[in-house]
């Protein structure tokens, strides 16, 4: 079986792009989390689910996860949008910055 390699959205220049992010994240558990919140002064996950919903124009938080990718931790937010569609948006987990989105 193929490994999965998810396919993320990254912020360059202006616009985004789609890059594979192979064999570079890591996603951490709820204890991980807290742990890697507290120590590394990570951003609110709350206000981290508000600035993504409001970034598609609202919507239900579905989940959240916190990850490495590379050396960076970044939140992948799920959302479902106001027209029914999942989308997920990706922010920096030191400052809230948002790196890449998909679906709408």
């Amino acid at each position: 079986m193929l490994p999965f390699i998810p396919i993320v959205l990254l912020a360059h220049g202006s616009g985004l792009q789609s890059v594979p992010a192979a064999y570079a994240r890591t996603c951490l558990d709820a204890a991980q989390s807290r742990a890697a919140i507290a120590e590394l002064k990570l951003a609110n996950p709350a206000a981290i689910q508000r600035a993504a919903a409001e970034h598609i124009g609202g919507g239900d938080f579905l989940r959240s996860r916190l990850c490495r990718w590379n050396e960076e931790y970044i939140y992948e937010i799920t959302l479902l949008s106001r027209d029914g569609k999942v989308a997920q948006v990706y922010l920096r987990a030191v400052d809230g910055q948002i790196v890449g989105k998909n679906g709408e």
